[in-house]
């Protein structure tokens, strides 16, 4: 299960609500799970992840 794709990435940050996450298939709830939950301890750590970086210079 990759999770840094452009894809799953954009899916994320276009709506990054759990209660959400019945909209979509059980792989693509996983994988928001998890980018939640990474988001969620950046934040929590004082962070802030860079999203559109990820997505336009890393990919």
């Amino acid at each position: 299960m990759e999770l840094f794709t452009r894809e799953n990435i954009g899916n994320y940050t276009s709506d990054p609500d759990a209660k959400n996450d019945h909209k979509y298939c059980k792989e693509m709830q996983e994988i928001r799970k998890e980018l939640r939950k990474l988001d969620q301890e950046t934040k929590r750590d004082g962070g802030v992840i860079d999203w559109n970086y990820m997505l336009n210079d890393m990919m």
